[in-house]
Parts: C-alpha cells; structure tokens; sequence
C-alpha cells in the first residue's frame, strides 16, 4: 500500500463544525422518579435525542458524541494484512455520569480497532498529540534512511 493509498482511505471531515453557541435543549423522562429532565446538547453531537425524549431514560444512559472521521490501515496481525482502524477521535460528554470528568467535553481515541484511550481532557490529549508527533519524526527519518538504503542497493545490484 502506498502512502497515496493511505490518503486515499481518509475520511473526509465534516465541511461545517457547529457554532459553540449553537445548543439544542433535549426534556425527557428520568426513569426511575418520572420526573422531566433538560440537557443541553453539546454543539456537533451526532445524536438526535428523539429516542432518549420519547421514552423514561436513566440520566446515566444520555450522551452527546460528535462524528468519528476513519482511516485505515494494512495490520498483519496473523500472517495476513488486514484493515484496521486506526487513530479514530470523538469528542464527547456524558451530562449525568458518575465520573465528573465525563461531564465536561472529553476526547476518545480509538488507537486501534476496538483499543481506546479515554477521557482525554485537552491537556492529555495535547501530550498523546505530542507523543504521537514525536513517533512521526521517527518515522520521517526512517523513511529517509529507507531511501537511501534501497537506492545504494540498487545501485550494487
């Protein structure tokens, strides 16, 4: 696969993010006082909310997500390349969950297929952003040493 292959396989991202200021308001029905409940969605959340404000729903269970944009990649895990997903991110939040931190916005990346690092705050995320930059300046230079071996040996070919 080459790198234009790679490129290829991106998902595009979406074409207009959601104003900050920009809030839809979701009532429902706590399930268990019967109770109504208002939430104010998070600005890009891919969800509609119908479900959770047509029926009795546990605040634990409502969450706002934004889209996820995929890439994939070659992986030979057991003799054979297969696509995997990898470095997906979603922002998120969870209004009502037990850990505060899940009430503020939060990120997830999806490492790779199914292999999260959660409840990334925006300075964890700045240090995987970071440690993931540092690996891609190792890679850069591998490349360059890649190149420079094939073409010697290719030339004592």
């Amino acid at each position: 696969m080459s790198i234009s292959d790679v490129a290829d396989n991106a998902q595009p991202m979406p074409s207009q993010a959601v104003p900050a200021t920009t809030r839809k308001t979701v009532t429902f029905t706590h399930r268990d006082t019967g109770q109504p409940m208002t939430f104010a969605c998070m600005p890009g959340c891919i969800f509609d909310h119908c479900y959770d404000a047509s029926t009795p729903t546990h605040p634990s269970d409502i969450w706002c997500q934004t889209e996820r944009t995929d890439v994939t990649l070659p992986i030979n895990e057991n003799g054979t390349p297969e696509e995997f997903r990898v470095l997906g991110i979603t922002l998120n939040v969870r209004p009502w969950d037990a850990k505060v931190s899940q009430r503020l916005p939060h990120a997830s990346i999806e490492v790779i297929d199914d292999c999260w690092i959660e409840d990334l705050d925006p300075d964890a995320l700045a240090h995987v952003i970071a440690t993931l930059a540092s690996r891609l300046d190792v890679l850069k230079d591998a490349h360059a040493q890649l190149i420079e071996l094939r073409t010697g040996y290719e030339v004592q070919s």
